[in-house]
């Protein structure tokens, strides 16, 4: 990259991050995230609440995220905006720069600087008052640690599980590719985060189970439930004419998806293809296209995908590839759902464009990294 676009890429990716922290400034209610989890933090931690008992109760985080972020409860009030802000600027380059040396070990020093600015630019890295950033990173961290030092790797794992449906497809990852000791560590983990809610709270394991899965449901499912932006949960029931039976197409076909990664893990088992990072790849896309999510979180499980595409050493492939990782860079540049709503009648095809741009790209980037991992040659230039 020349000089010159190296220097106007800075400035807008430094503009986008100022953008960023204005925003914190200026609009408290973006904070609502943080507040909720403060005062979930506050409750357990201070009173010894059970947060996810009576018919009202919303706590959808599970047990041992409410212990993860309990620190939170002892902040003054006024510094847990603004310290949460800065905690995920800080780590906006840290999780960019560990997702390139997982996807690319070998691209070292300068050569991450333009990806990295590429990722600044994305409109979602604006949202600062989220906690999905931390959750991504450590579960990268798990995955650059899963080979050298398992145990690190799983405590790492078993801390970014707070988020499940983000930190998820890592867990899946290391069970389809065989890191016994990554998935027991971080299963232990989760175990003991669980534990603590529990004696804090004096309630059993079994009851804080039951409860949290019935939040969930109500939550997610049903004619009321969350879609978030990427989901493909509306096409099925959109398909079937029923609730219903499009939750069981949306089932049945989130297990087909979920195939297409494990099958390519198994395909690869034992030979030097098996260090290739497309199946964790797609493991986040899947979780963007099955499970609910917002913005914030299609911004971090999408990072993977577009630095395996932009990055990968694969002559063969590289004009495609440039062509897809456009397309996903403008996308999530422009923010078409967010951007757009508000020019488009709530009706017809350009409604229907807006709503759903989302789950195209997400579903577009799935089609070319299996493409791409179906390559021989892309596999094999992956793993050298």
């Amino acid at each position: 990259m020349s000089t010159v676009r190296s220097s106007l890429l800075a400035v807008y990716a430094a503009a986008s991050l100022a953008v960023g922290i204005g925003l914190v400034l200026t609009q408290p209610s973006r904070a609502d995230d943080v507040w909720i989890m403060y005062d979930w933090c506050r409750a357990w931690l201070l009173h010894g609440q059970q947060l996810y008992a009576g018919a009202g109760a919303r706590t959808d985080y599970p047990p041992n995220a409410i212990v993860l972020f309990s620190p939170l409860a002892l902040m003054p009030r006024q510094w847990v905006a603004p310290a949460w802000a800065a905690v995920t600027l800080l780590l906006t380059p840290l999780y960019a720069y560990v997702v390139i040396k997982s996807t690319s070990p070998a691209v070292r020093g300068a050569a991450a600087v333009a990806p990295m600015l590429l990722f600044f630019c994305w409109g979602g890295v604006r949202t600062l008052l989220e906690f999905s950033r931390l959750t991504m990173t450590l579960g990268f961290l798990a995955v650059l640690a899963a080979d050298s030092r398992p145990t690190a790797s799983g405590v790492s794992l078993g801390l970014a599980l707070a988020k499940p449906h983000i930190a998820g497809p890592i867990m899946l990852w290391a069970l389809v590719t065989r890191r016994a000791r990554v998935v027991v560590v971080a299963t232990i983990v989760v175990a003991v985060g669980f534990a603590i809610y529990c004696l804090r709270a004096h309630v059993g394991p079994v009851t804080v189970l039951n409860d949290y899965g019935r939040i969930l449901l109500s939550l997610y499912s049903g004619t009321d439930g969350f879609v978030g932006r990427t989901s493909l949960r509306p096409w099925w029931i959109a398909l079937a004419g029923n609730q219903q039976v499009g939750d069981l197409l949306w089932g049945v076909g989130a297990g087909l998806l979920l195939l297409v990664p494990c099958a390519l893990a198994m395909r690869s088992a034992g030979r030097p293809e098996a260090r290739a990072t497309g199946v964790l790849v797609l493991f986040c896309l899947w979780s963007l296209l099955t499970i609910y999510h917002i913005g914030s979180n299609m911004v971090v499980l999408m990072l993977p995908a577009f630095l395996f595409l932009l990055l990968v050493d694969d002559p063969a492939t590289a004009r495609w590839r440039m062509c897809a990782v456009v397309v996903i860079q403008a996308a999530m540049m422009l923010d078409v759902p967010v951007h757009l709503a508000s020019f488009v009648p709530d009706h017809g095809l350009a409604f229907v464009l807006v709503r759903d741009f989302d789950r195209i790209v997400v579903l577009f980037t799935f089609a070319c990294v299996t493409f791409f991992c179906r390559s021989r040659s892309g596999v094999a230039q992956h793993a050298r």
